[in-house]
């Protein structure tokens, strides 16, 4: 029983090894896109057991765990998903004012959409994003520019970050 565990084990882990490679900006991937922002490290120890999300701990509603849980699975109404199931779909944001086309995804609804429900919830929250977004102030509570996995990853599961659940 321990061959089998061990092995399942190292082809779960493959499957993630195999998202590291692909960036979420470029492709519609719904695992990169999970192992890139949303994913909590694996152990390099292999015996250890697997992380669990911290907000899954929280005294939440069943209503808010639900909606961080769509969000970090990507089963939500954004049109990046949205066009990965129509085919045809468009991905391009149509919240943002301007002639601006971005494809509305994740960190885009986030960090970047200019929307302008979407900024007053960043000017509520702004010091979840000061630390880590230079060009984020109240009066400018988006960003002009995409942002690396790395800073998504890590802005994502601040202890205090209530933003998120609002989202």
């Amino acid at each position: 029983m321990q061959e089998v565990t061990a092995d399942l084990k190292h082809r779960m882990r493959g499957v993630w090894r195999n998202a590291e490679l692909v960036d979420p900006n470029t492709h519609n991937n719904k695992l990169a896109t999970y192992h890139s922002w949303f994913a909590i490290p694996f152990s390099r120890n292999e015996r250890m057991p697997i992380n669990v999300p911290r907000y899954l701990y929280l005294d939440l509603s069943k209503h808010v765990m639900r909606n961080i849980s769509r969000f970090r699975l990507r089963a939500h109404t954004l049109k990046v998903e949205a066009a990965a199931w129509h085919g045809d779909g468009s991905c391009v944001c149509d919240q943002c004012p301007g002639e601006d086309e971005h494809v509305q995804n994740e960190v885009h609804a986030l960090l970047i959409c200019q929307d302008h429900r979407v900024c007053e919830l960043r000017k509520h929250f702004s010091f979840l994003f000061t630390p880590f977004f230079e060009d984020f102030s109240a009066a400018q509570p988006f960003l002009l520019q995409q942002v690396n996995n790395q800073l998504v990853h890590d802005f994502l599961p601040q202890q205090n970050n209530r933003f998120f659940l609002f989202f």
